[in-house]
């Protein structure tokens, strides 16, 4: 075992950058070690940090984050598909294939992350300077030529977890979809849904710069929820209710509102995570006292080599631009906190930052 930086979670708003960061010498069989190229926080892990890892404490003092792209420096004896100097999309949610929940068709029930509860010496974010994978055939993915690292730094969760709710959601050509909270998570599911065949798309959020991105992506309309009748402006927009919902973002309240907008037999697909412990409220009357046959479905990021696979040919191809969800840029890995604090601090220009490993 040796040590390498990164920057881990200290208390309730607080990071900072440790050189205590565990990582083996050597891969296992089937892993490999790699050197990241380019990282992205995200708004779970700011959740985490704010709370101070209060809802999973064993996080303080591991390293931080879960999206990352690299260079792979050492492969194991069984590793078939990935060599030395290959350049790779790293798993955000590292699916346990040799589990029963993936012969069940649930890999990302049981995984191999710092987030999914894997209290090992050896495992931790990625925001270090060598990160250690156990399933490199499995949980990594090529970049394809011509894909950008700020493009393909985008894959692992932002579109991973995005095109997973839509495709959970399933609607038909010409559906009415509306995704509530159009972060960057939220601005992917916009561009899911018009790839997918909706017909309109109602983008709710409330800041220029992710209503200029949803437009771009094919939203149809545009709605600021802090008009105070933007439900009522959305069904009226309809002609009634949606087909679908995508929930990605606000708190526990927001469920509520989503089933308000959500016709009878529809689905609702939430991305959110709400970490405050609180109960969520459902209010009677949206969900049909109980008759509405409305769906509810509490979606995770997918993961594994072929879901980030399919994800990057659709920016090799120009289906879809992720880079668009870029607003700051940052060099070297003591620069992570910083980036870090424009979420904690609620910075409203931002949408998504990067950090370059430079």
């Amino acid at each position: 075992m040796k040590y390498c930086k990164g920057v881990v979670i200290t208390g309730e708003n607080t990071m900072a950058v440790s050189d205590r960061c565990p990582v083996p010498e050597e891969p296992c069989p089937t892993g490999a070690l790699i050197r990241p190229l380019i990282w992205s926080p995200c708004t779970s892990d700011a959740h985490l940090c704010a709370t101070g890892c209060a809802s999973l404490p064993y996080l303080v003092g591991k390293a931080m984050g879960h999206e990352m792209c690299g260079e792979i420096t050492k492969v194991g004896a069984e590793v078939q598909d990935f060599h030395v100097g290959d350049r790779v999309i790293v798993c955000a949610v590292m699916p346990h294939w040799r589990s029963l929940e993936a012969q069940d068709g649930w890999g990302k029930q049981r995984q191999d992350n710092l987030y999914a509860g894997v209290d090992d010496p050896q495992r931790g974010g990625s925001f270090v300077e060598e990160y250690y994978i156990r399933d490199a055939d499995m949980n990594l993915a090529h970049i394809p030529e011509g894909v950008t690292l700020e493009q393909a730094v985008m894959v692992p969760d932002m579109m991973c977890t995005a095109f997973e709710g839509v495709r959970q959601l399933d609607p038909a050509f010409g559906a009415s979809v509306a995704v509530l909270g159009i972060g960057p998570v939220g601005l992917m599911a916009v561009r899911a849904a018009v790839l997918r065949g909706a017909g309109k798309v109602f983008a709710i959020g409330s800041r220029k710069g992710c209503f200029e991105v949803a437009q771009a992506y094919g939203a149809t309309h545009l709605v600021d929820y802090h008009h105070e009748n933007y439900l009522q402006q959305i069904l009226a927009a309809n002609g009634g209710p949606v087909d679908g919902v995508v929930l990605c973002g606000g708190g526990e309240a927001e469920l509520s509102k989503g089933l308000s907008l959500l016709k009878k037999g529809g689905t609702l697909v939430n991305l959110s995570a709400y970490f405050s412990g609180q109960p969520i409220p459902i209010a009677p009357e949206v969900w049909g006292f109980g008759y509405g046959d409305k769906t509810i479905k509490g979606v995770g990021c997918a993961g594994g080599r072929l879901w980030m696979s399919r994800m990057a040919q659709l920016i090799a191809w120009g289906r879809v631009a992720p880079e668009k969800l870029i607003t700051h840029r940052f060099h070297g890995l003591d620069q992570i906190p910083a980036a870090m604090d424009l979420f904690l601090q609620h910075d409203r220009s931002l949408i998504k930052p990067v950090i370059y490993n430079d």
